[in-house]
């Protein structure tokens, strides 16, 4: 099935998470995708063939935002646990967490080249890491 068929027709169904689904987001290259949600897990998705990969769990409440690395090798989420956590993706293991919002964490980004994310918080504060 290719991009343009999906863009007409719905292709899949993915179903995994219990509760609600906070974001979903395509790899760089389009084969693949994360969702993340109320259960407080992150999903990786063959939404192409509408297989479940993998399930990373470690965050304490809400998975409200990830985003993968430009490479495919990483990915960063943030949730209601005021934490931002950097992930190796083949492994499902916490590389390190972020600490410093005050608040719930809204949205997570890797940068396009260098090795840092940008995330913003209910904290009204916009926090840069090097990863």
């Amino acid at each position: 099935m290719s991009v343009s068929d999906l863009l007409q027709k719905e292709a899949n169904v993915l179903k995994g998470h219990e509760g609600a689904v906070l974001a979903v987001r395509f790899n760089s290259d389009g084969n693949y995708c994360l969702s993340c949600g109320k259960d407080r897990t992150i999903c990786l998705w063959n939404p192409h063939r509408g297989i479940h990969i993998k399930t990373y769990k470690s965050h304490g409440r809400e998975v409200r935002d990830v985003h993968v690395t430009p490479d495919n090798s990483k990915l960063c989420s943030c949730g209601g646990d005021r934490q931002v956590f950097y992930w190796d993706v083949s492994t499902g293991r916490v590389i390190r967490k972020f600490h410093g919002h005050d608040s719930e964490v809204t949205s997570v980004s890797c940068h396009p080249k260098d090795s840092c994310m940008i995330n913003a918080s209910v904290d009204g504060t916009i926090r840069v890491w090097k990863t």
